[in-house]
C-alpha cells in the first residue's frame, strides 16, 4: 500500500462522539472509524457483540432505520459485511485486547487493522521470519537496522499496515510476493489515531 501523509485518521469512541462520525459519514468523505472498549482479554465473543452493537446504531441513523433491523452477514473464516448491497457500504472490523475499532465506507472499498503493544515489550522471537515471509525482504531489511527496543513498535505499524490493505482487497493473510505488492500499492494507508499502547491503520482503494 502507498503510505498517506496526511495526518492519523480520527477514530471516534462510540457513542460518546456519535456526532462526529456521523458527521464524517454524511459529508463528502463519506467514511468514518468508530471505537469501542472491550474486556482486556483476546478472547473476542464480547468485543464482536459490543462492535456489532456499535455498527447498527451507527448504519440505523444513517440509514434511518431501526438499529435492530441493520442485518450482517458474518460467516465463519470471512470479514462481517453489511447484507444491504444496494447501499454500497463497507465495512471493516478488527479487534485487540481492551480496543475493537471498525470502519465505515460508502461507495468504496476499506480495510482496517489494530494491534495493542505493551509498554516495554519484547520484540517477537521469530520477527525476521515473520516479517520476511509476510511483509517482504525490504520492510524485513528496515527492521533489522532498528534497535531492538524500538523494532516491536515498528513491526505493529508495518503489520497493520499490510492487514488493513489485505482486508480492502478482501484478501486473506498470505505470503509476500511481488505480485502481491503490487497489487496492494494500488490502494492508500493511513495511520489512526489512537491511545499510546494501539496501533492501527486504514486502507483504502
Amino acid at each position: 500500500m502507498v503510505d498517506d501523509a496526511r495526518a492519523p485518521v480520527p477514530v471516534h469512541a462510540w457513542p460518546a462522539c456519535a456526532a462526529q462520525a456521523l458527521a464524517e459519514l454524511r459529508s463528502g468523505r463519506a467514511m468514518t472509524v468508530i471505537s469501542v472498549h472491550t474486556p482486556q482479554t483476546e478472547l473476542r465473543h464480547q468485543a464482536r457483540q459490543n462492535i456489532r452493537r456499535a455498527l447498527q446504531e451507527a448504519l440505523g441513523t444513517l440509514l434511518q432505520r431501526p438499529a435492530a433491523s441493520i442485518p450482517f452477514m458474518s460467516l465463519p473464516g470471512q470479514a462481517m459485511a453489511l447484507d444491504l448491497p444496494k447501499t454500497h457500504i463497507a465495512l471493516s472490523v478488527s479487534h485487540a485486547a481492551g480496543l475493537s475499532v471498525a470502519a465505515i465506507r460508502v461507495g468504496g472499498a476499506v480495510g482496517i487493522d489494530l494491534m495493542r503493544i505493551e509498554p516495554g515489550a519484547d520484540e517477537l522471537p521469530d520477527w525476521a521470519r515473520v516479517t520476511h515471509d509476510y511483509l517482504g525482504p525490504q520492510t524485513c531489511r528496515q527492521l533489522a537496522r532498528l534497535a531492538p527496543a524500538h523494532r516491536a513498535a515498528a513491526f505493529a505499524r508495518a503489520w497493520t499496515r499490510r492487514e488493513a490493505g489485505l482486508k480492502s482487497f478482501a484478501l486473506a493473510l498470505t505470503e509476500w510476493t511481488p505480485a502481491l505488492e503490487h497489487q496492494l500499492a494500488t490502494g492508500a494507508v493511513t495511520a489512526l489515531a489512537l491511545p499510546e499502547s494501539y496501533c492501527g491503520a486504514l486502507a483504502t482503494r
